[in-house]
């Protein structure tokens, strides 16, 4: 007889694990601090909860290094270096497993962007990296200072800094570095294994990652005058203003020019990404693409960098949002958004075209007349499509109306 607890496991998205783990300990921040020591058991069951939320696994990663693959350790203290298995959702310093958070690791090619944006070292020691939409954050040692390095599509930005000793009383994290792109990242306290981050808008903060003694939030909130540091084990650490270090910008672009923000697409995309927060990532360097436009008030437009997607709207309150486009190997790649805009627009696809001589996008319905949407410097929208959408039959014609692809979703 099979086992019916016998089930496959299945990671959880990285948003809906986010946004638990945000519930969850923006509620216990709520607890009055005169029964935060008796209420401990609650504490350390929403934190289990949070833990198997964030999917533990046991992750092995190795120490890089270069020349002669020396590796300096990986915090100021004399401990040794840091080992090359870590374990992720378990155990101190986890961050929760957040942002896809690896420890003692960075790969080769994001190295060599970090490396010559400012010198390649002789020995370096990895210690935290991240990641979420289009940005990449990493820490690492080089001898006595901590180096910061931030990865886009387009921009490099890094920043060295002395190795500080981590801070000490009711201070659980000291706040190193911070972007333009709201990256915050710095060094913890010997005792703190969780970390959020609170800006003075909105009023929810977001947590961490941890490792190594490190603390990175990735594209985050956008830099203000006021931030609150929130760990279990130390009371809300409100950071002086004189604290807040400069928000960091690029140390290099792969594009030398911003796009352009003079046209109408462009003014409405100038708009949106102006407004973000969380900020868009390299949002000078978004390119006006596909647009649908009822009227004045009813509209969304696409932003388009490479690979990347951005959506803006007319809808108030709605933040831009990065699209994240699943890889393909058709001549296009698409998302459905349905969730967001207005709704005089309604449910629609909206993608990139991969093949250069793609010119229309079609989208066929069962039972339904096909909807046609021109791209539109690579980008596009196809609208008054109705749900669902899967059965669909997609038709990719250049400009003289040849069939590059057809295939069905």
């Amino acid at each position: 007889m099979s086992d019916p607890f016998d089930v496959p496991e299945r990671d959880l998205p990285e948003h809906v694990r986010q946004q638990a783990l945000r519930r969850i300990m923006t509620e216990i921040g709520r607890e009055p601090r005169a029964r935060r020591r008796s209420g401990l058991v609650p504490v350390v069951i929403a934190a289990s909860v949070v833990i198997l939320m964030a999917g533990a696994t046991v992750v092995t990663s190795a120490i890089l290094g270069n020349k002669d693959h020396k590796v300096t350790n990986a915090s100021p203290t004399t401990h040794a270096a840091a080992s090359t298995t870590s374990t992720s959702g378990g155990g101190r310093e986890t961050g929760f497993g957040l942002y896809n958070a690896q420890r003692d690791w960075g790969t080769g090619a994001e190295m060599e962007r970090c490396w010559q944006a400012d010198h390649k070292p002789d020995t370096w020691a990895p210690l935290l990296r991240v990641e979420t939409d289009n940005v990449v954050a990493l820490l690492y040692r080089v001898g006595a200072d901590i180096v910061f390095c931030q990865l886009t599509p387009v921009q490099v930005t890094v920043k060295s800094k002395p190795y500080p000793a981590p801070p000490t009383g009711n201070v659980p994290a000291r706040i190193l570095f911070t972007t333009v792109e709201g990256t915050y990242a710095g060094v913890t306290a010997a005792d703190v294994d969780n970390l959020v981050i609170t800006p003075d808008q909105p009023p929810i903060g977001s947590p961490s990652a941890i490792g190594n003694g490190v603390f990175i939030l990735p594209n985050g909130y956008r830099p203000t005058d006021h931030v609150t540091l929130r760990g279990f084990s130390t009371p809300d650490y409100t950071v002086p203003k004189a604290d807040l270090p400069q928000p960091l910008t690029s140390n290099r672009q792969t594009i030398d020019q911003h796009a352009e923000r003079t046209s109408a697409a462009g003014q409405r995309l100038a708009g949106c990404l102006s407004a973000a927060n969380p900020p868009v990532a390299d949002a000078d360097y978004f390119v006006a693409g596909a647009s649908v436009v009822v009227d004045d008030q009813h509209w969304a437009q696409l932003g388009k960098v490479g690979n990347s997607l951005v959506w803006c709207s007319s809808v108030p309150g709605e933040s831009a949002r990065f699209l994240p486009l699943p890889p393909t190997t058709h001549a296009i790649t698409w998302v459905t958004v349905d969730k967001f805009g207005p709704s005089e627009i309604g449910p629609v696809i909206v993608g990139i075209a991969q093949d250069a001589d793609a010119a229309t996008v079609s989208v066929q319905p069962p039972g339904k007349d096909a909807r046609t949407a021109t791209v539109d410097h690579g980008s596009f929208i196809v609208t008054g499509l109705g749900e669902p959408v899967g059965g669909s039959n997609v038709m990719v014609k250049d400009s003289a109306g040849k069939m590059i692809e057809q295939f069905p979703i």
